[in-house]
Formats: structure tokens, sequence, C-alpha cells
């Protein structure tokens, strides 16, 4: 496997299947069968100061993915660790010290050789492509300003029985959908999905959290994925002495919160200051998200918010 350095340095470096090439040069067969039947499992993390974000958490992640689809590329975990490092490092040198990158790297089975009867014969080498960009912080300095707006659509989330909620996919038509209806009754809005029996699940970008007294809750594993960036949320609400519930919720509950939340990877954390139209209890960023957010900050030596502000 070549290494950057041993090649003139192209800008900006892709990862694609046993090379690094330049990010325009890297490109999927239409036949790819994650073209093909959108069988894609991927995970996107940021960076602070220039260095993966969790990083061992993202990829333990990605590792059920892949088993779950059964999926196993030729690069080890220790070695996606290192090609993730490797094209960040690369990539980051061209940023200033005020901004991060957005890392993202998926897999799929590979280039479909054979379709018969309806059939793909999976290939022998999985498509392994890890890519980064700029961070661009522009809609997550509106919401840090002002919060989200969130709708919730007629469209439902997909249920466990079809679809595992541990696996991180890319199939994202139904989220497609949902956030086209959301935008139908408000332009700037989010949809945020309930499931068959009526209980709130996630967006398509992160987990939703609601603050009811001194207890912050969250939807159940059992329906929603599970966020890096939610863990750390929990993490540092329990740090300040709130409990925090994984338990169902409805959209009538939702909307009795003191103070609504979105996890996110490029955002870390926003407030919610309106629901369906409504606005939520000020309808202005709650005294939680200032203070989740601070400790946050603190916690990865880059103040989040004011990072916003420089485009």
């Amino acid at each position: 496997m070549e290494s950057p350095s041993d090649s003139p340095r192209p800008e900006p470096l892709a990862y694609l299947n046993g090379e690094f090439l330049p990010l325009r040069a890297a490109r999927l067969p239409v036949w790819d069968l994650g073209i093909v039947q959108a069988v894609t499992v991927t995970e996107t993390l940021r960076t602070f100061r220039h260095q993966p974000y969790r990083l061992d958490e993202h990829l333990a992640r990605l590792d059920y993915s892949l088993r779950a689809i059964e999926v196993q590329p030729r690069e080890s975990t220790d070695q996606l660790e290192h090609l993730i490092t490797e094209v960040t490092k690369w990539n980051s040198s061209a940023l200033d010290e005020r901004h991060d990158l957005l890392i993202n790297l998926f897999v799929t089975p590979g280039e479909s050789q054979v379709h018969s009867g309806g059939a793909f014969i999976h290939p022998g080498r999985p498509t392994v492509c890890i890519t980064t960009r700029p961070l661009d912080f522009s809609i997550a300095a509106r919401h840090y300003r002002d919060g989200l707006s969130l709708v919730i659509p007629e469209v439902r989330h997909i249920p466990g029985s079809i679809i595992d909620p541990r696996i991180k996919y890319r199939s994202r038509l139904h989220w497609y959908l949902a956030d086209h209806e959301a935008r139908r009754s408000d332009r700037e809005a989010e949809a945020l999905l309930l499931d068959l029996d009526g209980f709130v699940t996630e967006t398509a970008r992160g987990n939703v959290f609601a603050r009811f007294g001194n207890t912050l809750k969250t939807p159940s594993p059992e329906t929603t994925l599970a966020g890096v960036s939610q863990q750390v949320v929990m993490d540092l609400s329990q740090s300040r002495g709130i409990a925090v519930e994984r338990s169902n919720m409805t959209a009538a509950d939702l909307a009795t919160a003191d103070e609504i939340l979105l996890s996110s990877t490029t955002a870390c954390l926003v407030p919610v200051t309106r629901l369906n139209g409504q606005q939520v209890d000020s309808g202005r960023p709650g005294p939680l998200w200032r203070d989740l957010i601070s400790d946050w900050s603190a916690a990865v030596g880059v103040d989040i918010v004011a990072q916003a502000s420089v485009q």
C-alpha cells in the first residue's frame, strides 16, 4: 500500500481501495453495489485541532455495521485507523488552526459482476473509501444563535425488524422524503421521525434529547442509532448531576419539554427552539445547552460556538 509521502503531494487527498489519490480522481463504477443497491455502511467524524475525534468509537460502530451486513474489507480496523489519520494529516495541513475537517469513511460490498434473476453476485473485494472536506459551520452558527426547527412528518422511521438500528448505513431515501415533507411547512426545518408506534426516534443527522426539569431523556437504543455525540452529551450531563434516561417519548411528551437538544457530528450539540411550528419554552437556546456546549468546548480545547463564527 503506497503512502502519500511516497509521491508528489495531491490536494486534497482521498483513499480508495489501496491507493492514495487526488479526491477528484476517487470514483466508483456505476455497477458498485453501493450505487446499484445502496448497500453502504459509513462513519462520519470530525476533527478538533486537526485531530480525529473519538475515532475508536466510530471504528467500533463501523465494525458492528460490517459484521451485520457480512462484508469484510481487506483493511483491518488498525489499518483503517492509520489510513484515516494519514488522510486527515495530509488534508488538514492546508487549513489554519481555526478550521477543522469532516471525515467520511464508507464501505460497500464492491463491484457487482453478475446480475441474474434479480440477485447480485458479490465480488471478492469490498470498496473502501476515505475522504475529508473542510467543515462548513454556516448552518451550525445560525442554530447556535437562534436554534433549530424540527417538524414531525408523516414519513416513519424504518423499524428494527427490517434494518437493525445499530447499523449506520447510507440508504437515505426515507430521510430525503421526510426532510422534503418537513420543509413544505417550514423551509428551515429538519424532519424528526416517529416510529410505527408513534414514539420519537431521530433526525437524519443526529439524536434528540428532551429536558424535563433535572432529567434528560433520549430515545431507546432499540429504535435509534446509538450516536457517538449522543454518548458525549449523556456523559457531560451526568457530570453535571443531570439524570439521563433512555426511554420512549411521544410527540406530545416532547412538546412539554423545558429544552430540546440535537446532538450530531458536525455541530456537536444544538438547541431546538421550534417543534412543529410552535416555540419550545421561551423559543431561545436554553441553559442546559449553554452549559453542555461550554463543557464540551473545555473538554476538546476548542470554543465550539466561537469556531462556527470563523468562516
